[in-house]
């Protein structure tokens, strides 16, 4: 991780990184030896970010967004102020915490409730750990209402009803409904006409 923040301080980017602290432990729990990703959110222009990266020959292009620091052999996702799965960029990113160098606690945990179902439509064992070791306590009301800031007042609270009770199964019909209801926040509409008309 070291190599790359290097990079973003020597080049003047604001970065926030994706990480949380069961993140280690909750490793343990796949059935098989996984290697994470390092996720980081930049607050600067992709086009012009990719474009100079590309030229570093300390990381090689995966894909669009996503490199591998070739010595360490790191995989590296880049997102740029938000987060996102394809067109759906769900969680926007506050100022403070790109001064602080990484995302909220709360930032966090929206991103483990709503990537693994965007991205595999299923929470794996590492996610369910990282949950369920967050939401010990109860849910707070920051969570609830950001996440009905998202998918909506009665998705959200289906959602972490389930979550709560440390119930992960969810069907394609209740994610798609999660993923319709977010084409309507931060332009995910115009984003995915732009995607389906261009691609």
């Amino acid at each position: 991780m070291n190599k790359i923040t290097t990079y973003l301080n020597q080049h003047k980017i604001d970065y926030a990184i994706l990480s949380g602290k069961y993140d280690k432990a909750s490793l343990d729990t796949e059935a098989k030896e996984f290697k994470s990703d390092l996720d980081i959110v930049l607050s600067c222009n992709r086009n012009l970010f990719i474009e100079n990266i590309k030229h570093d020959t300390a990381y090689q292009q995966i894909e669009e967004n996503t490199f591998l620091d070739i010595e360490n052999k790191i995989k590296i996702d880049f997102y740029f102020k938000t987060v996102n799965v394809g067109y759906y960029h769900y969680l926007n990113i506050d100022e403070q915490s790109f001064v602080k160098k990484e995302v909220s606690e709360t930032e966090y945990i929206l991103y483990q409730i709503l990537d693994p179902l965007l991205k595999f439509s299923r929470y794996h064992n590492r996610h369910q750990f990282r949950l369920k070791a967050y939401f010990k306590n109860g849910i707070s009301t920051e969570i609830k209402n950001s996440l009905r800031d998202i998918v909506g007042k009665k998705l959200a609270n289906q959602l972490l009803e389930k979550i709560s009770i440390d119930d992960f199964n969810f069907n394609k019909s209740f994610i798609r409904r999660c993923k319709y209801s977010m084409l309507f926040i931060n332009g995910n509409f115009v984003k995915m006409l732009k995607a389906r008309i261009f691609s």
